[in-house]
């Protein structure tokens, strides 16, 4: 650039242009030469890439990257908080963990089985109900029902909840146990009831259902916990319903307003 600037000064020297235009000459070549990259070129800025304490891109969030290396049913590498660089193990039992996310799994197939029977039994009532003392079983809303439980029904639950969380606790201390396995199904020593004979194709695809009806599940009955908050005593579903029927005032022609307005 500099001789490209030298070589314009001296041949506007040898002609007869004034001080002012050769200034001008040299000022149109430096132009020139710095839009055709005579100059030093700067490299252009990669993308920025946040991080959550891995190296994986995700698949869910492309702009991140994860620990989640996709190995998991129904993992897209969403871990926009990094819980999975921690990997815990039974903490409760002293374990440290053996680098894997068996805990979080194990966490997130219970809380999804549970909200699936949850998101049932929040309707069910409309639809059928077992007779019980002063209704406990037909209040058409779940939080009503809270209060209509009597205490020995209380314990009763309290008592199956416990046993299950002992059971499920003690399967874990099994280095071998798998995630969310209840001895159900198909294979050796288990229990099939339905006959259950899958191919290792549609097993995984299976295991991919499942997870995928659970975060849905677990979504949905928060959906239906807002959608009774307040409702009184109608349920969900007759909520649902009379969104689609139409105010008897409809059915009269021309009359677009309820009577009093």
């Amino acid at each position: 650039l500099v001789l490209v600037a030298r070589s314009t000064t001296v041949c506007a020297s040898q002609t007869s242009f004034s001080p002012k235009m050769q200034k001008l000459v040299v000022a149109l070549c430096l132009g020139s030469a710095s839009a055709f990259n005579f100059g030093k070129k700067k490299a252009a800025a990669a993308p920025a890439r946040t991080s959550s304490g891995g190296s994986n891109p995700s698949v869910a969030l492309p702009w991140t990257t994860t620990n989640l290396d996709g190995s998991l049913v129904g993992d897209v590498g969403f871990d926009p908080l990094g819980f999975s660089k921690y990997a815990p193990g039974a903490w409760w039992q002293g374990d440290e963990g053996d680098g894997s996310l068996k805990i979080f799994r194990e966490a997130e197939l219970m809380h999804g089985r549970i909200a699936q029977l949850a998101c049932l039994g929040w309707v069910f009532p409309e639809l059928a109900h077992f007779p019980g003392k002063e209704g406990a079983f037909g209040e058409m809303n779940p939080y009503d029902a809270v209060d209509a439980i009597p205490k020995a029904g209380w314990y009763q639950i309290l008592a199956f909840m416990v046993g299950c969380e002992v059971w499920r606790v003690n399967k874990l201390k099994d280095p071998s146990y798998m995630p969310g396995d209840l001895g159900l199904g198909q294979g050796a020593g288990r229990w099939n009831p339905f006959g259950f004979n899958y191919t290792p194709e549609e097993y995984a695809e299976k295991q991919l259902q499942e997870i995928k009806h659970s975060r849905l599940a677990m979504l949905g009955i928060v959906g239906l916990a807002a959608k009774s908050s307040g409702a009184g005593g109608v349920g969900v579903l007759q909520q649902i319903g009379e969104s689609f029927s139409s105010p008897e005032f409809t059915s009269k022609a021309g009359f677009y307003f309820p009577e009093g307005i």
